[in-house]
């Protein structure tokens, strides 16, 4: 399933075999939560290069329910999309419902809100969700938690998704499936350390590091993410979770970490923030832009100050132009990481992206 084609002290590129085609590591997967991108079409992610993105569980049972999907043959078919889909379990989402989700030993119940229904998520009706949805890598159920959490909180949710994983591998998986683990454990080395070895012991294709990226100091998420991933097995693929920041992807790449996901590139475009290698994120609703007839990165057919223009319009397609470019920019980025660690200039590709990133001013 999952082979390592180059391993150096600065990362590793992998090949994933997964049932659609396969996938070259380290990948980013742009998040289609309800089954489309927001906001841009799936022949745009086709023609970047993208062969996997992330589906929701939680959302598709939602809507437009199982019932639908499994009339049409699943997600690929619904979506009209050829490439390779991982579903998340939904557990962060429903955790985000604070006020009417209820963590039982059983599972996660919760009221929908859309319409108020009761639902309660188990291990193994998101193993069955998912078997319906039709993915391509399928995660486990687990127990999500903030930043900060007690220790005795943390063991808690961490046996609890440990007991979850066992049953979700009791369902019979999708012909050519792969299933994921979830390793938790709070912000405890002993608990991350612990819920690694613990999840290992498992029959799991893969493993992803959860509850991360919630709010804690960047440089704690960096030796939480070292200490899982010395107690995980080398050839296995490793999926930080919720990552989407260009230097984070870069420096958890290095260590070891082979798959990403995160809706911040797309979410910024939504906001007007629009990425480029020669300057920086740009604010694009900022006045400087209004007369800033520079071509855009990577739609050299479009300028600032038009993408300027069409915000300040409320026109939907600088919605999707903006979108597109940022989503170009995560595409090179790949490429650019998985080449510098071809020849060993990782450390010259984090002091480009921190430049542009974390050195100067957004939008100056």
């Amino acid at each position: 399933m999952f082979e390592i084609l180059k391993e150096t002290d600065k990362g590793r590129i992998g090949r994933l075999s997964l049932t659609h085609g396969t996938v070259t590591t380290p990948v980013y997967m742009p998040v289609a939560t309800r089954g489309a991108i927001r906001v841009a079409t799936l022949e745009e992610l086709e023609r970047l290069g993208y062969e996997l993105i992330l589906n929701n569980t939680y959302h598709l049972v939602l809507r437009p329910g199982l019932e639908v999907l499994e009339q049409i043959g699943g997600t690929h078919r619904f979506m009209g999309w050829k490439g390779n889909v991982l579903t998340d379990s939904g557990g962060f989402q429903i955790y985000s419902l604070k006020q009417s989700m209820k963590v039982r030993r059983s599972g996660l119940e919760f009221r929908s809100p859309i319409d108020g229904t009761k639902f309660f998520f188990t291990p193994e009706f998101v193993a069955h969700a998912q078997n319906v949805i039709g993915s391509d890598i399928a995660m486990q159920l687990d127990v999500c938690l903030g930043y900060p959490a007690p220790d005795n909180e943390a063991k808690k949710a961490m046996d609890m998704t440990l007991e979850w994983g066992e049953r979700f591998l009791s369902v019979e998986p999708l012909q050519g499936q792969k299933r994921f683990g979830i390793v938790q454990g709070g912000f405890s080395k002993h608990l991350r350390r612990q819920s690694a070895v613990m999840t290992a012991s498992l029959p799991f294709d893969g493993f992803a590091i959860g509850g991360l990226s919630v709010g804690e100091p960047e440089e704690l998420m960096f030796e939480l993410t070292n200490e899982v991933l010395d107690a995980l097995p080398k050839n296995a693929p490793k999926y930080m979770m919720g990552v989407g920041d260009p230097l984070q992807i870069v420096e958890l790449a290095s260590m070891g970490v082979d798959m990403f996901d995160c809706v911040q590139p797309t979410r910024h475009a939504r906001h007007g923030w629009v990425y480029s290698w020669q300057d920086g994120p740009q604010v694009i609703v900022r006045g400087k832009h209004k007369f800033d007839f520079r071509p855009l990165e990577y739609q050299p057919q479009y300028t600032y100050s038009y993408l300027h223009h069409l915000f300040k319009a409320g026109e939907p397609l600088g919605l999707l132009i903006a979108t597109v470019e940022n989503l170009s920019y995560m595409a090179d980025l790949i490429k650019k990481l998985r080449m510098s660690i071809e020849t060993g200039s990782v450390n010259s590709l984090k002091d480009e992206i921190r430049y542009q990133w974390r050195k100067r001013i957004i939008g100056e």
